[in-house]
Formats: structure tokens, C-alpha cells, sequence
């Protein structure tokens, strides 16, 4: 989709995920992980799929639909890498699985990406291939095969090599089905309206003047 923030300096807040799957033995060791990456159409570079949260969706619905959009693969095929078992929803809260970790990067000069970066596990192929319009050039690949692929993005490869080497034998496996894609727990924190929860404060100046502008 779209940046959200178009404005100069503007932070957008992204997530994406490193999908992994173990493949036969290459003549040295029984098994071996790779990643699913894929050759971002604007960027023109190899990294992991994901993209923005909208307004309208929280940051677990935006990534199952971007899986989806962008591999083909749905929730109920894949698993979550965490590093404990998932904590129950709240009366509030709706839990969200556990980021193998965030970063802040630039994609382009001005603009940012807060992106939180997920680790799962697939246990085969995609029930669907990649929507049209997306980038129809996915490879799964090791962490040297990835090191050594034209494009790919350095970080990218820090970060992927750093999963496979210290969380994916390590994390516990949770089908990612145990987490909802609802909006949040029915019950809201207060009763407060829309209105006067959005209300300007009385009491805080930046709320009343504006921000950036009180002294």
C-alpha cells in the first residue's frame, strides 16, 4: 500500500517477517534452515515480506493479510517463533505474538519505517501464489545463499542470519491460529465517546495551542 505519512520526515510504522523452513541435508549437516525472500518490486532489492499497518487494521491483521498478498501463504499455515508460550488475552488487551525484534530504517531520503520484524516457520508450500501486482520473484535461500545473492539488502542478510543461527532451534514453534485477527476484546477500557476522548485537554498546552508551540 501507499506510504501513510507523506510529509516530510514522516514515520510509518511497517511489519514483516522472516518465514522459514528446513530442507533437506546439503551433504553436511541433516537439515538446514532458509528464508523466504522476495525482490521488492520499487526497491529493487532482496528482503523479507510485510509491509504497512493502516489506520484500520492492527499490526497482526496487517501481517496475515500482507503474507497472504505477497507469498500466498496463510495464517493457518505457518507457526510463530516465541520465546514463551503466548499469554492469554486480556479483559482489554488482545495479545500479539512477541517481534524477534524492531528496527527503524530510511527506504528512501526523508521518509522512515519503525518496522516489527516476526520469525515463523512454514511446514510446506503456499496454498496460493503471490497476488497480482506483487513480486512474482520469490527464493527460498540459506543465510551464505542469501549473503551471496545480487540485491540482497546487507541488513536483511544481518538479520536472517541471526534468526537461523540463534532463534529458529531455540524458540518455541506456536501455530500462529492461537492468536486472533479481532480488532481488540469487545469491552472497551472506559466509556468514554470518541468525542471526548479526542477532546482537547484544558489542562496541557500542547493540546490547546498546538503542537510545537507551546513555550
Amino acid at each position: 500500500m501507499p506510504h501513510l505519512h507523506t510529509q516530510p520526515h514522516g514515520h510509518d510504522v511497517t511489519i514483516s517477517a522472516w518465514i522459514l523452513r528446513q530442507f533437506p541435508s546439503d551433504g553436511v549437516r541433516r537439515r538446514q534452515w532458509k528464508a523466504l525472500v522476495h525482490k521488492h518490486r520499487k526497491m529493487n532489492l532482496w528482503i523479507q515480506p510485510g509491509g504497512h499497518v493502516e489506520h484500520t487494521e492492527n499490526p497482526w491483521q496487517a501481517l496475515a493479510h500482507e503474507l497472504h498478498e505477497e507469498t500466498g501463504y496463510s495464517i493457518d499455515q505457518l507457526s510463530v517463533l516465541q520465546p514463551w508460550d503466548r499469554l492469554p488475552d486480556g479483559i482489554h488487551d488482545l495479545m500479539h505474538p512477541t517481534p524477534v525484534l524492531l528496527n527503524t530504517h530510511s527506504p528512501y531520503p526523508g521518509h522512515f519505517h519503525s518496522d516489527i520484524v516476526m520469525a515463523m516457520v512454514a511446514h510446506g508450500d503456499p496454498a496460493e501464489k503471490p497476488r497480482p501486482g506483487e513480486s512474482q520473484e520469490l527464493q527460498w535461500v540459506s543465510p551464505d545463499e542469501f549473503a551471496a545473492l545480487p540485491g540482497a539488502e546487507p541488513d536483511a542478510v544481518m538479520i536472517m542470519t541471526m534468526i537461523v543461527e540463534r532463534v529458529a532451534d531455540s524458540w518455541l514453534a506456536i501455530p500462529a491460529t492461537r492468536w486472533s485477527l479481532a480488532d481488540a476484546p469487545a469491552e472497551a477500557m472506559t466509556d468514554r465517546s470518541v468525542a471526548e476522548a479526542t477532546a482537547p485537554d484544558p489542562l496541557d498546552d500542547r493540546e490547546t495551542l498546538g503542537w510545537g508551540t507551546a513555550q
